[in-house]
């Protein structure tokens, strides 16, 4: 008897662990989102560029009006700085709510304040590739 309330104990203490080591997707995405807004408060750029799903990054990049061939820097580089430099208006930020839509999807709605005390929300669409969570779109509420 005592070997069966044993093994049912670790049954159980083997369920609870591997349960709390579930990945949460409302706190991975508010996670990386948060990191995402600070990297680029904190003029780092690049690693803000490394959190960017790989087809919204391109997008973006495809947005940038500077001509690269005077740059010589590569696109997602551009993109790193001109993230970095809006990033110096940012003054507090605020994680409002963040959902799950699936297993693979995540909103976070966020306030930005920028050094003027203007207030602004954006919403970010969070997506779950191989191994990481990336943001995937970003808008702003009206």
């Amino acid at each position: 008897m005592k070997k069966v309330a044993i093994a049912v104990g670790a049954v159980l203490l083997a369920f609870f662990v591997f349960k709390s080591c579930e990945e949460n997707p409302e706190k991975s995405a508010k996670s990386i989102v948060k990191d995402f807004i600070e990297n680029i408060r904190d003029g780092e750029g690049r690693e803000a560029v490394k959190l960017l799903y790989p087809p919204f990054r391109d997008a973006l990049v495809q947005d940038v009006k500077l001509p690269l061939q005077l740059t010589e820097m590569k696109p997602s580089e551009v993109l790193a700085c001109l993230l970095s430099s809006m990033g110096e208006n940012i003054k507090k930020i605020k994680v409002l709510d963040a959902s799950r839509i699936d297993d693979k999807h995540a909103e976070v709605i966020v306030k930005v304040v920028d050094k003027e005390g203007v207030e602004k929300i954006f919403t970010f669409i969070v997506i779950k590739d191989e191994k990481r969570w990336r943001i995937a779109s970003i808008s702003g509420i009206k």
